[in-house]
């Protein structure tokens, strides 16, 4: 059995497949989803068809550069669900919180990604001739986009899809947006549940889920060692 904590990532290149269909989750009542769900309190649909919206963004917020957004991220589908508290520069673009999102569920920039979003979907670039090229020519540029314009408000959400097949989702919460602290580095984590994630080595979720100890939400998660791995992602918010 293979249970990798965000220090121990295993290699390979997932080919699985999930539904297509997201729901945005605008409101979660608790940071602890032992279920595999969260508990909706609203909530946005987003189809295929409004992965390729043209909603104008909003404008760059001005306090963007001096405030924190705390998500909560969490594997889709995953039972029980992996889930760590993040605390993210407002400011940071699409293509740095990947960057974020890749170090914390042990992934290695294998397979395309995109963020979708109730502005409609964003990506990096991919090769002409690969077989994502068709779908990628949907989306827009992420690396302009700062988390504060795609998500700006508390308790809206984002999903976040990797690889060739969106095998993998995850549901991103924005729960708080807060002032930075004086001399803090962000990104960290500040805390989550369930030590194990996928990293490369599963080639779809439910390989992931069947392959994990019935214990592995109880098993002990340090946010300190994911603060340390994502340190060199890290910045400190000039605040004054």
């Amino acid at each position: 059995m293979r249970v990798m904590s965000n220090r121990r990532k295993a290699k390979g290149r997932g080919t699985g497949r999930q539904d297509s269909s997201l729901r945005l989750v605008a409101g979660q009542g608790g940071e602890s989803p032992r279920s595999g769900r969260l508990r909706e309190f609203r909530s946005r649909t987003v189809d295929n068809d409004a992965r390729a919206v043209r909603r104008e963004l909003p404008a760059i917020p001005e306090t963007a550069a001096r405030d924190i957004h705390v998500l909560v991220v969490s594997l889709h589908g995953a039972a029980p669900t992996p889930w760590r508290r993040l605390e993210v520069p407002s400011g940071i673009t699409l293509d740095g919180l990947h960057e974020v999102l890749q170090e914390t569920f042990g992934w290695s920039d294998f397979g395309p990604h995109s963020f979708v979003t109730i502005y409609g979907e964003f990506g990096g670039p991919v090769w002409p001739t690969s077989r994502s090229a068709n779908r990628a020519a949907e989306r827009r540029d992420e690396s302009g986009v700062k988390l504060a314009q795609a998500a700006g408000e508390e308790g809206l959400g984002i999903a976040y899809l990797y690889g060739y097949d969106d095998e993998w989702r995850v549901d991103i919460l924005v729960k708080k947006i807060l002032g930075a602290a004086p001399g803090v580095a962000y990104p960290r984590c500040t805390g989550g549940q369930g030590e194990d994630i996928p990293g490369e080595g599963y080639d779809e979720l439910s390989e992931f889920d069947a392959e994990r100890e019935p214990i592995a939400l109880d098993m002990y998660f340090d946010p300190d060692d994911l603060t340390e791995d994502l340190a060199g992602l890290g910045t400190v918010i000039i605040t004054g």
